[in-house]
């Protein structure tokens, strides 16, 4: 069964206080975890104040029905799959979803890569978030359960 991986870019609707937009996050991190566990997608969010940028993998039908979920979701807006490909491995292999929170780093990192939507739609600038994304959940990743 062949692999693919979509990347998508929104504008967060999430607002409120740092305690709120928290909350909210782990409400999204629970929702996706349950349903990408069950579908055997894995991937990451990245969440900044005002933005996400979202990875995902697995088989086509099921990251394309997960797409088709999060679309629906009114907690984001002005949604835009900036990639969908097909892929030989995963990048995300031990994370159903991993987030990346809001800070400095990952926010000017998105921002010079999602500059440029028509850019971005390209493939590259989505690869290189994707490529930024697995850098900094190398040092996060879990380990395998011990049988």
């Amino acid at each position: 069964m062949p692999l693919f991986r979509l990347a998508y870019i929104s504008r967060s609707l999430v607002s409120g206080d740092a305690s709120g937009e928290r909350h909210e996050i782990a409400d999204i991190l629970l929702t996706s975890r349950r349903n990408n566990e069950a579908a055997h997608v894995t991937g990451a969010l990245l969440a900044m104040h005002n933005r996400f940028a979202q990875v995902q993998e697995g088989d086509r039908a099921a990251v394309e029905e997960t797409y088709r979920r999060i679309c629906a979701d009114t907690r984001h807006t002005d949604i835009v799959m900036v990639l969908m490909e097909p892929i030989n491995a995963r990048q995300f292999p031990q994370w159903s979803m991993a987030c990346i929170g809001p800070s400095q780093s990952a926010a000017a990192a998105a921002e010079r890569v999602t500059s440029d939507v028509p850019h971005f739609k390209t493939g590259d600038g989505a690869r290189a978030l994707t490529d930024f994304m697995s850098r900094m959940l190398a040092v996060e990743a879990p380990t395998p359960a011990a049988n």
